[in-house]
């Protein structure tokens, strides 16, 4: 029953399209009101004003509409605000309130009452079903085309084959093939889903129609898009009567578990690791309870007895042999498989091995407490035949099984919200870990996304140092917008660069100089392009600015939709600090071979005596010292220390006797005094240069990255590696979103690339060469949204990074970019091409001892095709 979406409540939405329908489509009455208004006429007046009279010039589509049919009756523009309720049912990324004014304001234009009945006006009515994706927005005109002419076409029809039409959901489909467009408009979708949703599928992205259709039928995403939207339609329906005799349920949805599972994220493995209480004594695992209660998680080493594990994995956790049994653990693989001394202190002792992989666990619910799943719970799974009670420490869970199992743990287990309410923790340990893998996987994000645990509100900032803060990442555009729009959105030069916003945003960047030039570069360079006052080429979007002959600049043209970011962050920045963020108990540093002891602990520094004039040289404490004296004042509150690039420094000499005082166990507890702090535990040494005692207090995280494309971690000094915990980062394609957050994007012909297909293929061929420590990561991909961006990273950092890999070993980039098959014959089209040169080409005769060479060429961006991206991870046939 395709009508069934999960936590989604349709039945609403459903209600109201039959509304729409009878009244409407059928009795041709107002779905707001009792006049007639969906009438052939009305139909045909939109037709000729909207359709026929299309506006490509500036402004956003609610004016261009409203200039459109500003000729036509009040019914017609009443028409046009319920053809949007319509069209706005089925999207759940717009809100209600921004539903309901988009189609209030253009009734409004009809100068008469607006009262809609509650059936359709209602926050369960207008919150949407599903995601549109931006496109259906940016296009919003052109979906509005398809159902004018839809219902053109519709009212046209006599009432009798109308209603007939109306009742027979494939005989709509196929009548629907008739509109012009109907293949690569959304709504499409949406109404054959209202109208008939036992039938069709809340499905409204043609890329996830085509991406479900290619995983359950095995078949190519470039034959899939060579099907019709009605054919797509019957797969899906096939599909879907497969699934719910398979599952024995009509509850399925593919946006949810367990059907997401089978579609989305293929490429991840889902395991079963057991916990047999009586051989293995789990010492903190009431710390694991209560750090991820607390939305923390926790890493633990767990014994594998399966080398398919890999990192991204997802792994659950199942209690055995002891009451209760079942599974009350969640998380995912964070490591390769190794090899360690055995858990077995007994074996260990034999110097006995025992495999292992680090879990990062996500939610660990007490077992004599919390509700989980049991083990009765399982064994009500049958679909796979999957074994819940096996004797394998690790083993892996059939798709199907792990898309029930995922479903069943939703149902039964209480949300982590409610969970973290009962969270009490005492001092936690302090953090060791390095995020080690290849270029592009994260890792200093990764550090990024930890830097706001260790920022602290404080009232005593001012606000001259807020606004700073604030508007310190802002780019100059941004800030030049909000400073004209605060002066009434018109102001010379002189008066912009005298703006609080202005002068702040240079102070927090220390820029003293060229401030004007500044603006006028960057108001130059948004200006509209029908500027008679601006004569400047290198213009970039938003076209927002424009300047008068007195040289006054002011915001012009269509700008409020294409800043309306700017907007926002100008209307939060005008309401002033709400709550100051000023304590940064933080640093950020990165290691390089020049970076020395002196810099990050303490050394002498030459500095000019007040008294005398002369040079002295003092110890001055470095970045890490300074950090620990603060957190050593501070111990109820946490500090970090955030290393990037930690493997390009000399280890030892930049950390010599804190190679001792990082470890967990002699880390320093202080609490304070008057007077000062006083140690109660831990080490402390004496400093060579200050003779000072020194701890690094307990109250300190120290987090750092290292690229293994620069050096392997199995090179890094012992001492150092035992001291931290590793979490590798390696490329992980299922993180890249593509266009609409399925890893596809448009390539401008009318088909898609799969982007994390083609890493993958790449990833695979350079790790057949030279390892895995070479590897792309994830990250170049992240923010590829369209053909001409994937060409651009292709070109300018792809293939730079494998020159510099391969060492201009050119026939093997080009075995990389699938451009040779055997015996480098050429595959076409090619990104990277090559002809053969002679001596005789290049002198004009043959001189002896010279052998003929390949000269190999880089397609420009603009020659590269999406076939020559697409050849990459598809299947190739070579011709003879």
């Amino acid at each position: 029953m395709a009508r069934f979406c999960g936590e989604k409540l349709t039945e609403p939405k459903i209600d109201a399209a039959h509304i729409w329908k009878d009244k409407c489509l059928l009795g041709g009455q107002s779905a707001f009101g009792s006049e007639n208004i969906w009438t052939s006429a009305n139909v045909d007046q939109l037709n000729e004003y909207f359709v026929n009279n299309l506006d490509e010039g500036e402004g956003d589509f609610f004016e261009k509409l409203e200039a459109q049919i500003e000729p036509t009756s009040n019914h017609v523009k009443q028409l046009a605000a319920e053809m949007l309720w319509v069209m706005l049912l089925c999207p759940s990324n717009i809100k209600p309130a921004t539903k309901r004014a988009s189609i209030e304001r253009i009734w409004q234009w009809s100068d008469e009452p607006f009262d809609p009945p509650a059936e359709l006006w209602s926050d369960e009515v207008l919150n949407g079903i599903g995601s549109s994706g931006t496109s259906f927005n940016t296009n919003r005109w052109r979906e509005l085309v398809y159902f004018i002419k839809l219902t053109q076409a519709a009212l046209k029809l006599p009432e009798s084959e109308r209603r007939n039409l109306l009742g027979k959901p494939w005989e709509f489909a196929q009548w629907l093939e008739g509109i012009p467009e109907n293949d690569n408009r959304q709504l499409r979708h949406m109404i054959l889903f209202l109208l008939f949703p036992d039938t069709f599928e809340r499905i409204f992205g043609g890329t996830d129609r085509k991406s479900i259709v290619s995983v359950f039928t095995g078949e190519k995403i470039r034959q899939v898009s060579k099907l019709s939207a009605i054919d797509i339609d019957r797969q899906l329906d096939q599909i879907r009567k497969e699934q719910e005799q398979q599952f024995e349920t009509d509850q399925l949805d593919f946006y949810v578990p367990p059907l997401r599972e089978q579609w989305k994220d293929v490429a991840s493995k889902q395991w079963l690791l057991t916990w047999n209480p009586r051989d293995f004594q789990w010492d903190d695992i009431a710390d694991a309870i209560l750090r991820t209660r607390s939305g923390e998680s926790y890493i633990q080493r767990w014994p594998c007895s399966n080398f398919s594990l890999a990192t991204g994995d997802k792994a659950w956790v199942l209690r055995q042999r002891e009451n209760p049994t079942g599974i009350f653990a969640v998380g995912n693989v964070v490591s390769e498989v190794y090899e360690d001394q055995h858990w077995d202190s007994k074996k260990a002792q034999s110097n006995t091995k025992a495999n292992y992989v680090d879990i990062e666990l996500t939610l660990v619910l007490d077992v004599f407490k919390d509700t989980f799943i049991t083990q009765a719970d399982l064994e009500n799974i049958k679909i796979d035949n999957q074994n819940w009670q096996p004797d394998a420490v690790t083993s892996e869970i059939k798709r199907r099984s792990a898309g029930l199992l995922e479903r069943l743990w939703n149902q039964i287990v209480p949300k982590q919200e409610a969970l973290q309410s009962d969270a009490r923790r005492t001092q936690k340990d302090p953090v060791n870990l390095i995020y080690y893998g290849p270029p592009g996987t994260g890792k200093t994000y990764e550090l990024n996304t930890l830097i706001h645990k260790y920022v602290a509100p404080a009232s005593s900032v001012s606000y001259e140092q807020w606004l700073a803060q604030e508007l310190q990442p802002q780019r100059w555009f941004d800030v030049i917008f909000m400073a004209l729009h605060d002066l009434g959105g018109s102001a010379k030069v002189s008066q912009i660069e005298a703006h609080k916003f202005v002068q702040q945003k240079a102070k927090s960047i220390g820029r003293t100089k060229h401030i004007r030039a500044q603006i006028w570069a960057t108001l130059q360079t948004h200006t509209v392009e029908s500027s008679n006052t601006v004569n400047y080429s290198k213009r970039q979007t938003p076209f927002v600015f424009d300047k008068d002959e007195n040289s006054v600049w002011s915001l012009s043209g269509a700008w409020r939709d294409p800043c309306e970011e700017q907007v926002q962050l100008y209307e939060a920045i005008s309401a002033g600090p709400q709550d100051r963020k000023a304590q940064k108990r933080y640093e950020f540093v990165t290691f390089h071979q020049a970076f020395s002891y002196e810099e990050f602990v303490e050394g002498l520094r030459p500095e000019v005596d007040e008294d005398s004039g002369e040079v002295a040289y003092k110890v001055v404490p470095g970045v890490f010292r300074r950090l620990c004296q603060l957190a050593q004042n501070d111990p109820n509150n946490r500090y970090a220390i955030f290393i990037d690039e930690i493997n390009r420094g000399n280890i030892a000499k930049i950390l010599g006797e804190l190679i001792t005082l990082i470890e967990i166990d002699k880390r320093g507890e202080f609490v304070n005094e008057e007077g000062g702090s006083r140690m109660t535990a831990g080490m402390s040494l004496t400093l060579p240069y200050s003779g000072e005692s020194f701890s690094v207090p307990k109250n300190i995280d120290i987090y750092g990255t290292m690229n293994t494309a620069d050096r392997s971690i199995a090179l890094l000094d012992t001492a150092l590696r035992r001291r931290f915990i590793f979490k590798e980062l390696m490329p992980n394609s299922s993180i890249i979103s593509g266009a609409g957050g399925d890893g596809y994007i448009p390539d401008g012909e009318g088909g898609v690339i799969n982007l994390r297909a083609l890493l993958d293929a790449m990833n695979k061929r350079i790790q057949f060469f030279l390892g895995r420590d070479v590897t792309l990561g994830h990250a170049y991909l992240s923010k590829v949204k369209d053909f001409d961006s994937l060409r651009s990273v292709l070109l300018n950092q792809f293939i730079p990074l494998l020159q510099e890999h391969f060492y201009d070993d050119w026939e093997r980039i080009q075995m990389i970019l699938g451009d040779v098959g055997p015996g480098g014959r050429p595959l076409e089209p090619q990104i990277i091409s090559h002809r053969t040169l002679s001596a005789s080409d290049v002198f004009g005769f043959e001189p002896e001892g010279f052998e003929s060479i390949k000269d190999y060429q880089i397609s420009s961006q603009k020659e590269i095709t999406p076939d020559a991206i697409r050849k990459i991870y598809e299947g190739v046939t070579i011709g003879e």
